[in-house]
């Protein structure tokens, strides 16, 4: 049985894909970090808050939940629900990323962008 060799069109479409995907994944790297947490309960917004005006961490109880803020990003802290996913999701720093409790119907995500108030609520 004779071996296959790769021809150089194949070749350049391997290649490419491997360019392709070293670029999104240091585009993934380089998305700039969330500028905006927002606190939401029921659906309605209780806070926004600019994290980078933040000097030092800042706490926040909404429904049972607390949630801390910081320059670095917002996460729940504690949460009288039994199960504790949202405290286990960690810290949230990139715009988009999104943590809720459930059974409080709190919400917390990053929201990129600037001009946003620094707390309102």
């Amino acid at each position: 049985m004779e071996k296959r060799k790769f021809t150089m069109r194949e070749a350049l479409w391997l290649l490419a894909l491997l360019i392709l995907a070293a670029g999104i994944y240091l585009w993934s790297l380089l998305q700039p970090a969330g500028s905006t947490a927002v606190i939401e309960q029921n659906g309605a917004e209780l806070y926004r808050v600019t994290l980078s005006s933040l000097s030092e961490p800042e706490q926040l109880e909404v429904n049972g939940t607390v949630i801390e803020l910081s320059r670095a990003g917002a996460r729940f802290v504690s949460s009288p629900c039994p199960d504790q996913v949202c405290v286990e999701m960690g810290l949230l720093t990139r715009a988009g990323e999104t943590a809720v409790c459930l059974p409080q119907r709190v919400s917390v995500r990053i929201a990129g962008g600037a001009g946003a108030d620094s707390v309102t609520g």
